[in-house]
């Protein structure tokens, strides 16, 4: 290997001597371009290029950019209320109508719409698991909601401080919160859902789910809220994520229960699952309905840094239209929450809002 490097100049060389310089090049003359016709031409480029500029603005005018669509890549705030008489455009029909018995009629109106999350929170950790369960409960504060179904979270684990997080995020959002525990880490800890409410629960209770071959025990967690006076069923669950032999049993399971359920519902969590796959088209056959039917884009929750699957989903029977729905970022989760606006449908003759 030679270390020795290139070859220094040899400074005893004669120098070469410099090539002559080329002539400079001649004008050209266009033939037969008289000043008359240069000025006609420059004028008329003059006059397209004031149309085309006129054409832009007036364009622009009629046809303003968008606003970012609810449920975009980057939204952390939820969309604005509708105006009065508002009508979304929806993707899919609604669920059948409900026969109403007289009984369920109520003594008093809705006085607005609800406002429904579901959010799969991480027990309240980022994707590395730091810890930050205040944060967890600030973004729900900030989103506004009437009701929160949860899932992922932790009660009386060492992994997350021993902390009863449902308890903690209900103190923290200031809204009423039940919890269904299921899989457990030993003693007295689990993992499980949570629910929480701005209305008061009153009565709740925790189903166990078919594991079926599934990884772990699941749950479904109801809670009756009292909203106004009328009585409205609300349900969180977490399908099993490693067998699709489980989840489909889970979601037969949770379509029974419901059907013995009088009540307007409202069904939400991670499902594990896509829109298309045989365990939503189960609950779909149940007579629920998707309120991603008014959302903008694919709705995907996972990933959170950068969805490309939709596991996460809000469902509800023939009493509700949904109005607006959103997936919101977090800055903890390693899901996105799915956010609605839900109402009682105005085909329901005995189900006024606001008056």
């Amino acid at each position: 290997m030679n270390d020795e490097g290139p070859p220094e100049p040899d400074d005893d060389a004669p120098e070469a001597e410099p090539a002559p310089k080329p002539d400079p090049p001649k004008a050209v003359t266009a033939p037969g371009a008289s000043p008359a016709v240069q000025v006609a031409t420059v004028a008329a480029a003059i006059v397209v290029l004031l149309v085309v500029g006129i054409v832009f603005v007036v364009q622009g005018a009629k046809d303003p950019a968008k606003p970012p669509a609810a449920g975009g890549s980057d939204q952390t705030t939820v969309p604005a209320p509708p105006t009065s008489g508002y009508e979304p455009t929806r993707g899919e029909p609604l669920p059948p109508l409900p026969s109403i018995p007289a009984s369920l009629c109520p003594s008093a109106p809705l006085k607005r719409p609800l406002t429904v999350l579901s959010f799969n929170i991480h027990h309240g950790a980022t994707p590395d698991e730091r810890l930050d369960l205040g944060a967890i409960g600030r973004e729900i504060t900030s989103w506004k909601p009437d009701v929160v179904l949860l899932q992922e979270v932790d009660d009386g684990r060492s992994r997350t401080g021993g902390i009863r997080q449902a308890e903690a995020l209900g103190k923290a959002t200031g809204l009423n919160w039940v919890y269904g525990g299921n899989q457990g880490g030993g003693g007295s800890s689990a993992i499980g859902n949570a629910i929480l409410s701005r209305f008061p629960v009153t009565t709740w209770r925790n189903t166990h789910l078919p594991v079926a071959g599934g990884r772990e025990l699941r749950g479904l967690l109801h809670a009756a809220i009292n909203v106004d006076g009328t009585m409205i069923s609300v349900y969180s669950t977490h399908f099993d994520h490693g067998a699709g032999t489980a989840r489909m049993a889970q979601a037969r399971a949770s379509a029974q229960i419901m059907a013995a359920d009088p009540n307007p519902k409202i069904f939400g969590g991670d499902l594990n699952a896509g829109p298309g796959t045989a365990p939503l088209q189960v609950l779909r056959a149940a007579g629920l309905g998707d309120v991603w039917a008014v959302g903008e884009g694919a709705g995907n929750t996972v990933p959170a840094r950068s969805p490309r699957n939709r596991i996460d989903y809000v469902l509800h029977d023939g009493w509700f239209t949904p109005l607006q729905s959103a997936v919101l970022r977090s800055a903890i989760s390693d899901h996105r929450a799915v956010w609605t606006r839900v109402e009682f449908r105005k085909e329901l003759g005995c189900f006024k809002i606001g008056e």
